[in-house]
């Protein structure tokens, strides 16, 4: 198996959803999905105004049908588009392959979107015994001017997410320089740097240390400290071991396609494939 050697820097993820594999659906933040479903809903009401004065031989419930079957299918895919936003973050993935999956995504929104729009108007106009022929004879220029509509409708959908992500940042808040920890009634205060990994112990934390063969031995368990010790570059590599980033210089893949990974003392831990996102 081919060897990575890794440099005493790391390469940030600059935010978004953690992890890549086994990403959960993200649910959309209300104030986001109130926001867009807003500036749509104004949208609409000047497209309904404009059909009403640009056309007044038409009955006005129709304008209003188009309109509202439109807004109404956008709103239902809209946590589609949010989640293939978050799922291929251009923070994660970088700008080239986070707009090559939204264009595809984009071609998805539009199908669905003139799918569920057309199925809301024939049950519209069925429910007045009228026929509804949405393609009138052009069925590709349809699509063509639908798909030109829902391509800026996406790129809208995308500057809220984009927006409401930058009005969410905060400035964080200074780490301290060193960790406090309680072991054996005293208390310690480590520099990050000091900790190689820690590993669960029943009920118990092993903190291994560059200054001691032993490790210490603490109260607690290991998901409170990945919280504790995550904003200091330590991550999962296993279900029971926290690895320090900045003491990792290499790591090879094993048949079992799990990690075995070669910290800067020179010791070798194993990592699970399960979090190999974690660290490539």
């Amino acid at each position: 198996m081919g060897q990575t050697v890794m440099s005493g820097e790391r390469s940030g993820t600059g935010g978004g959803l953690s992890g890549t594999n086994g990403i959960a659906f993200p649910v959309v933040p209300w104030k986001l999905f109130a926001a867009l479903a807003c500036f749509l809903l104004v949208v609409i009401v000047v497209n309904i105004s404009s059909h009403a004065i640009e056309d007044p031989q038409t009955a006005l419930w129709e304008p209003v049908l188009w309109e509202c079957s439109s807004y109404l299918a956008i709103l239902v895919l809209v946590p589609g588009i949010y989640y293939s936003y978050q799922r291929f973050h251009w923070q994660r993935f970088g700008v080239p392959r986070f707009l090559a999956a939204q264009m595809v995504a984009c071609l998805g929104f539009s199908l669905a979107h003139i799918a569920i729009m057309v199925g809301l108007r024939l049950i519209g106009y069925g429910l007045v015994h009228q026929h509804y022929d949405f393609a009138q004879g052009h069925l590709a220029l349809e699509l063509i001017y639908e798909g030109r509509k829902d391509a800026l409708t996406f790129l809208v959908a995308c500057g809220f997410i984009w927006v409401y992500e930058r009005l969410g940042q905060t400035v964080p808040a200074a780490l301290p320089e060193r960790i406090e920890v309680r072991s054996d009634g005293r208390t310690l205060y480590l520099t990050p740097f000091e900790i190689l990994y820690a590993e669960a112990a029943g009920n118990y934390i092993e903190l291994h240390l560059t200054t001691t063969p032993k490790p210490l031995l603490l109260r607690g368990t290991l998901i409170e400290y990945e919280k504790r010790l995550g904003a200091y570059g330590f991550v999962r590599i296993h279900r029971s071991r926290l690895l320090n980033r900045d003491h990792m210089r290499s790591f090879t893949s094993t048949t079992a396609g799990d990690l075995r990974i070669t910290l800067s003392d020179g010791r070798e831990l194993t990592g699970s494939r399960r979090f190999r996102d974690q660290i490539t």
